[in-house]
C-alpha cells in the first residue's frame, strides 16, 4: 500500500508539472499571460496524496479523508484549474486594467478555487471532531498555533523592515516600502480571505508538510529530511520560475526559490510540530506569505529581476529570520520516537 501511495504521489506532484511546464512555455512563448498555472500547480501535491488514498482504499479503508465530498471537490476544483491552464493557449487572455493587471483566466480561476475553498471549507466543520482528528484535519492547540502563526507575522515584517533600517541608518536615507490605504486595507481583509482561498494553500501544505515530511524525515533524519524536503520543494517551482515569477533572470530567480523554500520548510516544520501537527496553521503561513505582500503594494509576483546581490541579500534575511533560529530546536532533534504517518 505504501509503494503504490509513493508512486501516486511522485507521479502527480512533479510529473504532472512536467507536462504543465511545457504547455505553460507555450503559452508563455504565445505572449499570454501564465498567471493561472501558479495556481494549478498548488493543488497537485494534496491531488496526489489524495488519489493514492483512493488507491488503496480497499485495503486501507481509513486511508482517505473524513469524507469523499471533500476529496472530489479538491480534485475537481484542481482539475478545473488545469483546464484553465488549457485553455489559455486556445483563448484570447486579456489583463483586466481594473484588477490590477489581472488576467481574465486567472480571475476565472480565483473564483472557482473561492467556491471550492466554501465548499471544502462546509464539509470539514460538518464533519465530526473525532474523524477530523484522525485524518489529520482537526484545529488542534488553538492558543499555541495562533501564537505560531503571528510569530510568522512578525518574522515577515522583520525580515523586510530590519534590512530597511540598517540601510537608513548606513545611507540616511529609508527605502519607500510602497505601503499605501489600499494596501493596509487588503492587509486587514486577509483573516476573512482566508476562509474563501484556503484550498491551493492546503494543497501544497497536505502534500509537502502531512504526507512527504513525516517520511523523509523517517528515513534521513529530521533536519536532513527537512532539508532534502526544502530542496524538492524549491525545484518544484522550477517551470514558474522561467515562465513566470522571473523569466529575465531566471537562474537567480531558481536559486533564490530554493534558500526560500529550504528556509521556510524548517519554519513550517516547526510550526507543525509545535502546533501537534495542525495542518491548518502552516496552510494559514502560507497563505499570509503569499499575500502579505499586498501591504507593501506587491502585485501577482510575476516578472521580477533579481540582481546578484538582491538574491545574496534577500537570502541571508530568510537564512536569519526564518531559519537559523529554529533549525536547532528540540522539534529536530534525532533522539524521540519516529515521525507519525497519517496519510
Amino acid at each position: 500500500m505504501e509503494k503504490k501511495k509513493q508512486i501516486t504521489f511522485w507521479s502527480i506532484t512533479c510529473g504532472v508539472p512536467v507536462i504543465l511546464g511545457i504547455l505553460m512555455g507555450i503559452v508563455f512563448n504565445m505572449g499570454k499571460a501564465t498567471g493561472i498555472f501558479p495556481v494549478a500547480w498548488m493543488f497537485l501535491p494534496a491531488a496526489g496524496v489524495m488519489l493514492g488514498q483512493l488507491a488503496v482504499a480497499k485495503d486501507d479503508p481509513d486511508g482517505i479523508l473524513p469524507n469523499k465530498g471533500f476529496i472530489y471537490t479538491f480534485l475537481a476544483t484542481g482539475i478545473a484549474e488545469i483546464l484553465c491552464c488549457i485553455l489559455t493557449i486556445f483563448v484570447d487572455n486579456p489583463e483586466v486594467e481594473a484588477l490590477g493587471g489581472l488576467d481574465m483566466m486567472s480571475l476565472v480561476g480565483n473564483g472557482i478555487f473561492m467556491i471550492g475553498s466554501i465548499i471544502c471549507l462546509i464539509l470539514v466543520l460538518a464533519d465530526k471532531k473525532d474523524r477530523r482528528e484522525k485524518y489529520g484535519l482537526s484545529f488542534k492547540k488553538p492558543v499555541t498555533s495562533i501564537l505560531v502563526i503571528l510569530l510568522f507575522v512578525v518574522l515577515y515584517f522583520a525580515r523586510i523592515f530590519v534590512p530597511a533600517f540598517i540601510e537608513y541608518a548606513i545611507t540616511g536615507e529609508f527605502e519607500d516600502l510602497g505601503i499605501n490605504a489600499g494596501g493596509i486595507l487588503n492587509f486587514v481583509t486577509l483573516p476573512f480571505m482566508f476562509f474563501l482561498t484556503f484550498l491551493p494553500y492546503f494543497g501544497e501544505e497536505y502534500g509537502w508538510r502531512h504526507f512527504l515530511q513525516p517520511r523523509l524525515m523517517n528515513k534521513f533524519g529530521k533536519r536532513l529530511g527537512v532539508l532534502i524536503l526544502g530542496i524538492i520543494w524549491g525545484l518544484w517551482h522550477l517551470p514558474i520560475n522561467l515562465f513566470f515569477y522571473s523569466p529575465e533572470t531566471a537562474l537567480q530567480s531558481i536559486i533564490f526559490q530554493v534558500v526560500a523554500c529550504i528556509c521556510f520548510a524548517f519554519y513550517f516544520a516547526w510550526a507543525y510540530k509545535k502546533s501537534e501537527l495542525n495542518i491548518w496553521v502552516v496552510t494559514a503561513i502560507h497563505f499570509l506569505n503569499n499575500n502579505m505582500g499586498a501591504l507593501f503594494g506587491a502585485g501577482d509576483g510575476s516578472d521580477n529581476v533579481y540582481t546578484w546581490s538582491v538574491v545574496l541579500l534577500g537570502s541571508l534575511s530568510y537564512i536569519v529570520f526564518l531559519c537559523l533560529p529554529f533549525v536547532f530546536s528540540k522539534v529536530f532533534s534525532s533522539k524521540g520516537e519516529p515521525e507519525k504517518i497519517k496519510a
